[in-house]
């Protein structure tokens, strides 16, 4: 929709369909092992991304709306799509409500916990080339990304977690 909405095609641009995300991936790759440009569509934050440190190029435009986004540019048969910047998704953290009523230091955590595009996009780079599991992340978090996880927790708990590693 978004093609068809910046009339991309009528500015010599073609839809290319890789057919899989395996194929989009590989795209990717491709492009960068010949030094070659890609442009694209993807999703953010994924190993992929990370490991080749793509950047977003500007819409021009900003978001037009969640009608016309949900409406729309979301469907893939929409007549008329506007112009629009990309959707910001949003990610939350859910607990349960007896969690939440017992949960005390551990909900101020949660609350402050927020990580960025470039860390998250690091560790999932990390993970895929390593094949390392959560407990492994974990770890190679705490000891690259001290500046991110120190401003979750108190200066005790992050002397702590820091005697640990």
């Amino acid at each position: 929709s978004l093609f068809r909405a910046f009339d991309m095609e009528a500015k010599g641009w073609k839809l290319i369909d890789p057919g899989s995300a395996a194929g989009l991936d590989g795209s990717i790759a491709k492009a960068n092992e010949r030094g070659e440009n890609w442009f694209g569509y993807y999703w953010s934050p994924t190993s992929i991304i990370g490991k080749y440190d793509m950047q977003p190029v500007p819409f021009g435009v900003d978001y037009a709306g969640d009608d016309n986004w949900n409406n729309c540019v979301a469907v893939a048969d929409c007549d008329d799509p506007k112009p629009t910047a990309w959707i910001q998704s949003q990610v939350f953290t859910i607990v349960t409500d007896e969690f939440m009523k017992n949960g005390g230091e551990i909900n101020d955590y949660l609350a402050k916990r927020v990580y960025t595009a470039e860390a998250m996009g690091s560790m999932l780079v990390f993970m895929a080339d390593e094949q390392a599991d959560g407990g492994d992340a974990a770890v190679e978090f705490l000891l690259n990304h001290e500046d991110l996880w120190k401003t979750w927790v108190s200066e005790e708990v992050a002397a702590k977690i820091k005697g640990a590693l």
